[in-house]
């Protein structure tokens, strides 16, 4: 028998195999969606991830409409995304992702966050936060371990936010202490543009009794109307 001679079949099954191989490579790859308004920023990620094994880019969009539907149909693992994306509410953005897939981990890259925005997407659960200055390096290592289940903070970013938060702690434990938590949550709301009404309705109350219960915050606060309301729950980080 000719050693030469091979048989054709042999081809074809080395093809399904390399198929099949590629196929579970992509299938256990980590699938990363992307958002980020500029778009250098944006083909900068797509390349680098690209580029390096184990990840699968599974969108790269330039804002957060309708990104909910995105989610929902190629089911990224981590969604890396800037939280300054113009027009947009960047906890709105965050809320509309969750809505997609709760599993889902979510990696803030941005070029600055202040510290009540760092406090808050510590709170939302938010598991890293990169500043777009970094080493693509630490990029990949923040994601392999958001991915493992771990999480990767801006470390200057995580000091001021834990400070943050305890100052928000303080000042509403200060406040709390002349307040009912009824007459706390209504505070809130009236300090945050709810006319009497829609605060009211908010905390199933009457109007009546809504009125009342803002008069005498007004009194126990030594203030007398809601501006001065809205400017010291802001003095105090709880708004």
């Amino acid at each position: 028998m000719d050693n030469d001679h091979k048989d054709p079949s042999l081809g074809s099954e080395a093809d399904a195999v390399d198929a099949k191989v590629q196929t579970t490579q992509r299938e256990k790859s980590v699938r990363v969606l992307l958002i980020d308004s500029q778009p250098i920023v944006l083909l900068g990620l797509k390349t680098l991830l690209t580029e390096e094994a184990g990840y699968t880019v599974t969108g790269a969009f330039s804002h957060a409409n309708n990104i909910t539907e995105h989610v929902k149909l190629q089911k990224p693992d981590i969604v890396v995304m800037d939280f300054h994306l113009p027009n947009t509410d960047g906890m709105k953005a965050i809320q509309q992702i969750r809505s997609g897939g709760e599993a889902i981990r979510i990696v803030i890259l941005t070029g600055s966050l202040n510290d009540s925005e760092t406090c808050n997407l510590v709170k939302a659960g938010i598991k890293g936060i990169l500043l777009k200055e970094m080493p693509t390096t630490l990029i990949l290592q923040c994601l392999q371990r958001v991915h493992a289940g771990g999480e990767w903070m801006e470390r200057n970013s995580m000091k001021s936010a834990f400070e943050q938060i305890l100052r928000r702690e303080s000042e509403y434990q200060s406040i709390a202490t002349q307040l009912s938590s009824s007459e706390m949550n209504l505070a809130v709301l009236i300090a945050t543009g709810h006319n009497n009404k829609s605060a009211a309705r908010q905390l199933n109350l009457s109007d009546g009794s809504a009125r009342v219960y803002i008069n005498r915050i007004y009194n126990k606060l030594n203030i007398t109307n809601r501006i001065q309301l809205a400017h010291l729950l802001k003095e105090k980080n709880l708004i």
